[in-house]
């Protein structure tokens, strides 16, 4: 049998996202949701970009009000350390911070954050069945590929070839990626809010 010679097989254009785990987080978790229904009783005004159905602050500097002061010193930090994995040359600004509750039925459409360079989600409080985050796989054209739907799974796995992606994470996990890379979260099928914290970041 005839086989080629001087094979090579690459994989090309990879995107980096970093992801860390707040320690102790059950020792905050619970004010930070006393403190999350507060801010919503407080600022009701709900911003309707990417999310169906869900709450999403119209402030996005939530970051500034009195009562994230206490977790302040100890999520900041965090998002410094895991943004260094990026090996960034410019200084790194968080410029805006949101609150997103998303109640039985609500979801986030597939989105981007223009005017940012960087993105990120801290989870206060979920399930799987509250709506997994998902990245899709669409910056590159792939996931429309026909032929990925004739693909060995495992390889396309191993290789993180499927046309969407779920990262791991839990209540505490804080994840950092560039903002242009697509993103959603899926219908919440409880009777619980899902809650969590967004943030962009900007390169000076």
């Amino acid at each position: 049998m005839i086989k080629a010679i001087n094979k090579i097989s690459e994989f090309l254009f990879p995107t980096q996202y970093v992801a860390g785990e707040i320690p102790d987080f059950d020792q905050i978790q619970e004010k930070l949701i006393e403190w999350v229904y507060k801010y919503k009783e407080e600022n009701n005004d709900i911003a309707r970009i990417s999310n169906k159905g869900g709450w999403q602050s119209q402030k996005k500097d939530v970051y500034q009000d009195a009562g994230f002061q206490q977790f302040h010193n100890i999520i900041f930090p965090l998002i410094s350390e895991l943004l260094g994995e990026f090996q960034i040359t410019l200084q790194a600004d968080l410029v805006q911070m949101w609150i997103n509750i998303n109640g039985k039925g609500a979801y986030n459409v597939s989105h981007r954050h223009p005017l940012a360079d960087f993105s990120g989600v801290i989870w206060i409080k979920q399930s799987p069945e509250q709506g997994r985050f998902i990245f899709d796989n669409m910056d590159v054209g792939y996931r429309d590929c026909s032929s990925l739907y004739f693909m060995n799974r495992d390889y396309l796995i191993k290789n993180k070839m499927l046309p969407e992606w779920h990262p791991e994470y839990k209540d505490g996990s804080i994840i950092i990626f560039p903002a242009m890379f697509t993103h959603r979260v899926e219908q919440n099928e409880t009777d619980e809010d899902r809650i969590s914290l967004s943030f962009n970041i900007k390169l000076k």
